[in-house]
């Protein structure tokens, strides 16, 4: 993959990562320094399932999918990243493979820094590896609970769960969808049929508005509930 030297506005970037967002401007400073900005056209692969995990990824702009294949080609998405997410941290720190595959869904630059700058970084600064620990451990009881809310329902609670989740992200009930209807499905387990049909009773029953890829949430009482299986979608 090209690798270019980072510009000054990496630094900028690295300070809005949720993973980092403790750090102070010198640590921040030490983590530019040592990493690397990655180039990747749109439908490059940036690793495969099985491959050692030996750095850390984070999105600086663009959009990278999360997802596992099968051998009969069937691809389920497991996450579909924005501006600012680390990927791949669990199983560097773990010392394991990626379990699953990265790729970029449109032009894309990301942050890779490989573990062994990381460990020695964290070695010497041990403010640094206290604040990295409490971000991944508050970055991975939100993952917990999203897959819970995005696995265990039928498709119109998982879709109920998403749409909340990204307000609250967004911090808006107003929000442009961050993927492909398509791509959506995938990561909901669901087919694009179902999708839609479940968008689109939603709509009809008053509950959301869409105009092209903007949701509005008009019901959020209703929402919760039938994302927490409370109701039913008539």
């Amino acid at each position: 993959m090209p690798m270019k030297k980072q510009t000054s506005s990496t630094g900028t970037l690295l300070s809005m990562v949720p993973l980092f967002s403790k750090l102070s401007p010198a640590q921040l400073e030490t983590i530019e320094q040592n990493s690397a900005v990655i180039k990747a056209d749109k439908g490059q692969v940036l690793f495969l399932e099985g491959a050692e995990a030996k750095g850390l990824y984070i999105l600086l702009q663009g959009q990278v999918k999360i997802f596992k294949a099968s051998s009969e080609g069937k691809e389920q998405i497991l996450h579909m990243l924005g501006p600012g997410e680390p990927f791949a941290e669990v199983p560097m720190f773990q010392g394991g493979v990626f379990p699953a595959n990265a790729m970029a869904v449109q032009p894309s630059t990301v942050l890779y820094t490989e573990k062994a700058v990381l460990m020695r970084l964290m070695e010497r600064d041990a403010g640094l590896a206290m604040a990295m620990l409490a971000a991944l451990s508050q970055r991975l009881r939100q993952m917990a609970t999203m897959i819970g809310q995005l696995t265990l329902r039928e498709v119109p609670a998982r879709l109920a769960a998403y749409l909340l989740l990204q307000a609250e992200e967004k911090r808006s009930d107003t929000y442009v969808l961050d993927m492909s209807k398509g791509h959506l499905a995938a990561f909901l387990g669901a087919t694009r049929e179902a999708l839609s049909r479940a968008l689109a009773r939603l709509e009809d029953s008053g509950w959301i508005s869409m105009d092209n890829r903007t949701i509005t949430i008009l019901d959020r009482g209703r929402l919760e509930a039938l994302s927490e299986g409370d109701l039913k979608l008539k």
